[in-house]
């Protein structure tokens, strides 16, 4: 398995390649736009991304300490681009276990769990 600190590195180097493709047609990656708790901002974050129930899953890669968890989860809602359309979440939730992991592909599953991923945030569609 990955040590934390590598894994973390590894991740920085991926984000900056994957951010100008993701959320778009071709990308697996998926681009959140949340809102900054204090700042008031858009921001908008590289995350990776597999549909789950009435949403989508997100791997909590860093942990629930991250900006852009804490942002949705203050704000309760935020945007996701993937697959070149766009879907208003809300509700998120923390979700773990053997369930929500097998709702990603085979190679995905092995990737986080070689990188000890197991938390994720599970968005709901918003309701029209």
């Amino acid at each position: 398995m990955l040590s934390h600190r590598a894994f973390r590195r590894l991740l920085k180097t991926y984000n900056v390649l994957t951010r100008r493709f993701s959320g778009t047609r071709v990308s697996t990656v998926g681009l959140l736009t949340h809102v900054g708790r204090r700042s008031g901002r858009n921001y908008q974050t590289s995350v990776g991304v597999t549909g789950y129930g009435d949403g989508f899953l997100l791997p909590l890669t860093y942990g629930p300490g991250t900006d852009w968890y804490r942002n949705i989860n203050v704000a309760g809602s935020g945007t996701l681009t993937w697959k070149g359309r766009n879907f208003a979440l809300e509700k998120p939730e923390i979700v773990s276990g053997p369930q929500p992991l097998r709702a990603w592909p085979i190679r995905s599953r092995i990737m986080l769990q070689l990188a000890g991923i197991d938390v994720f945030v599970w968005l709901h569609r918003r309701s029209q």
